[in-house]
């Protein structure tokens, strides 16, 4: 952070980890000590930008979406300390499935991700973090998304799915995982020519 100050560039938020919460992933940060660090984390960023108005936000956690888990860490951070609430999102399952094409176009599959949109708004409704729910990344397939599918114009109905559902949802920001890298690249990593999911 300091490095960046010195610099003089312009941060918006900082997000301690990544996929750190729950236990889908192999590596994990129990709630409570977690909900500590994002303290220690917004004391940091008050102490080295002085002026509230230059100050990052302060987001988290940045994984898949866990209730217990979330309410514990909101529960220990407390008021005031995390500006955003944000969440995992990759219901299509791993990339490698046969059946992924099937997914997409199953709007029944679809919609079963409502459950965790409608967890996540209401820890969001509960704790009240100042700049609600953020989608911060979100790729549909796991592990770099399917190579079959996830470049082609069908992988854009995902994509529209999610953005109404977090919409209806309240989520203030969907990120889409990734510009360029994986099979769930937006842009051709040779040519920089848009797949044709990017018009989703």
């Amino acid at each position: 952070m300091q490095y960046t100050i010195s610099k003089g560039y312009k941060v918006d938020s900082y997000e301690f980890g990544n996929q750190l919460s729950g236990s889908r992933m192999g590596a994990k940060v129990d709630a409570k000590q977690y909900g500590k660090d994002v303290i220690v984390l917004k004391n940091l960023v008050k102490e080295l930008y002085a002026h509230p108005e230059t100050q990052p936000k302060v987001l988290g956690p940045g994984g898949f979406y866990e209730e217990k888990w979330f309410n514990t860490f909101l529960e220990v951070s407390g008021q005031g300390i995390v500006d955003g609430l944000t969440h995992h999102i990759y219901n299509l399952g791993p990339g490698d499935d046969p059946n992924m094409m099937n997914k997409i176009l199953d709007p029944s599959y679809l919609n079963q991700v409502s459950q965790t949109y409608k967890g996540v708004s209401d820890v969001v409704n509960k704790f009240r973090p100042q700049l609600g729910a953020w989608v911060s990344e979100s790729g549909g397939a796991l592990n770099g998304g399917s190579k079959d599918v996830s470049r082609t114009f069908a992988d854009g109905f995902w994509y529209l799915d999610q953005m109404g559902m977090a919409s209806t949802y309240d989520q203030k920001v969907f990120c889409r995982q990734a510009l360029i890298d994986g099979n769930y690249g937006l842009l051709n990593a040779t040519t920089f020519v848009p797949n044709p999911d990017y018009y989703g």
